[in-house]
């Protein structure tokens, strides 16, 4: 998994590879946007063109096909169901998955470069994240004895 959260500063500035570290400012290397740095606002990094763009978007391809099978058709099923859940350990076991899904689609939103892709992952993020809520408060409830 590409994990963003642990830059160099190189790196957060957009001057060096997110994968490999090349210095961008030292050599000239080409390289593309693969998204954005998690504690600068709409600060872009970059990684080099070849390979380690390749690297990033093979590991996002994966991601989504995973998250793809984890959540299941968006919009459809389990996921905007509001019905009454069987029992709390079932709740917690569709809230975490929930959970998962949203955390793999901000990960994902920081790479996607095209509109069918984003609007999938923001579509999938809009679903489990009224899913969430709904399982939240129910555990919350089941848990003050309100169920």
């Amino acid at each position: 998994m590409m994990d963003f959260w642990h830059l160099s500063a190189a790196q957060a500035d957009g001057a060096a590879c997110v994968v490999c570290g090349a210095d961008f400012l030292r050599a000239h290397v080409d390289h593309v946007a693969v998204g954005t740095a998690p504690d600068v606002e709409e600060a872009k990094v970059f990684a080099c063109t070849t390979p380690c763009a390749g690297v990033i978007a093979e590991e996002a391809e994966r991601m989504a096909r995973e998250m793809r099978e984890l959540a299941g058709p968006c919009g459809d099923g389990e996921g905007s169901a509001h019905r009454e859940p069987e029992n709390d350990q079932a709740v917690l076991v569709y809230l975490t998955r929930d959970l998962k899904v949203l955390s793999g689609a901000e990960t994902l939103l920081g790479v996607a470069d095209d509109t069918a892709t984003t609007k999938y992952l923001l579509s999938m993020a809009a679903v489990h994240a009224e899913a969430a809520m709904v399982r939240a408060r129910w555990l919350l409830a089941w848990m003050e004895g309100r169920r």
